[in-house]
């Protein structure tokens, strides 16, 4: 004889209650834990480079979806062809395959509470259907914790054609007022960098700072070296694009400022460039730089 579905629902009431007749509590569902920090340099490395390879075959598969999932929601994408949002860029990064490709000469650090990672990309990759070279390029990339896992605040690559085709607009308009304190901050930073007032400049740096430009990948000390030797003109900042990510401020432009470094020129043609910054106002301080500019 089949149960009454009353009497079911009445065991199923006993079986819940505890011996005092209260109903049993179930206990919540753990909340997702921040990723931990390394405990030393090589700690940073390893982590650096799980991210980077992360990254890598996400690109790898292709899926539009895998890549947008590890940006943060203020990401910004910085390559030859311009600046993106994490709405873009997601869109544009659908046009450029990759394969066979392997991360090397990784390097990590940390500024508060942002990881900073630079690294090499050898393999093959084809932009709109038409392939880059093929020899190692630089890549940075600016990493957050949150209770999702390491996301992306901001990506650059340096690859590009041999034959650089004309700059264009960001492929966002991006907050007008935020744009405008992005454009500050530049303007304060490469004003400094052009003037030589290093006692300004290398008080915007922190101490974890990497950067990559057309010489690889650098840090502090060699970006304060360049400007103390590097003459530069005073800088043109176009089309100035400023995203926020926790306490980061993710700041891109087309930037014109020739510099003669020895006997190497890099043309005012604007260009894109990103530079990001920790905390804001007087105590700003640089964390990361790309530059996209090269010599002729």
């Amino acid at each position: 004889m089949k149960t009454p579905n009353c009497v079911r629902a009445v065991v199923a009431l006993v079986v819940s209650l505890g011996s005092s007749g209260a109903l049993a509590q179930v206990p919540p569902a753990p909340a997702p834990a921040t990723p931990a920090w390394p405990a030393d340099a090589a700690g940073l490395t390893a982590l650096g480079t799980e991210l980077a390879n992360q990254w890598v075959n996400a690109r790898s598969v292709g899926v539009q979806e895998a890549t947008s999932a590890l940006m943060q929601p203020g990401f910004q994408l910085v390559t030859f062809r311009g600046a993106a949002d994490k709405v873009s860029g997601s869109s544009r990064l659908v046009g450029v395959k990759t394969s066979e490709s392997r991360v090397t000469n990784v390097v990590a650090t940390r500024t508060g509470d942002a990881l900073v990672v630079t690294y090499l990309v050898t393999g093959s990759i084809t932009v709109e259907g038409k392939a880059m070279p093929d020899a190692p390029m630089p890549r940075l990339a600016v990493w957050q914790p949150t209770d999702a896992g390491w996301r992306l605040a901001a990506l650059v690559s340096l690859v590009m054609p041999k034959e650089r085709p004309e700059t264009t607009p960001p492929a966002f308009a991006g907050d007008a007022a935020l744009n405008a304190e992005g454009q500050a901050m530049l303007t304060k930073f490469l004003g400094a960098q052009q003037r030589k007032d290093m006692k300004s400049f290398e008080l915007m740096l922190a101490d974890g700072l990497q950067a990559v430009n057309f010489k690889g990948q650098k840090v502090r000390a060699d970006l304060i070296q360049g400007a103390q030797h590097a003459t530069t003109q005073p800088p043109q900042i176009n089309d100035a694009r400023a995203t926020r990510s926790g306490d980061l401020t993710i700041v891109s432009c087309n930037l014109g400022m020739e510099q003669k470094i020895g006997f190497t020129t890099l043309p005012g043609t604007p260009v894109p460039f990103l530079a990001v910054f920790q905390g804001t106002g007087d105590d700003a301080k640089v964390i990361a730089i790309a530059n996209t500019n090269r010599p002729k």
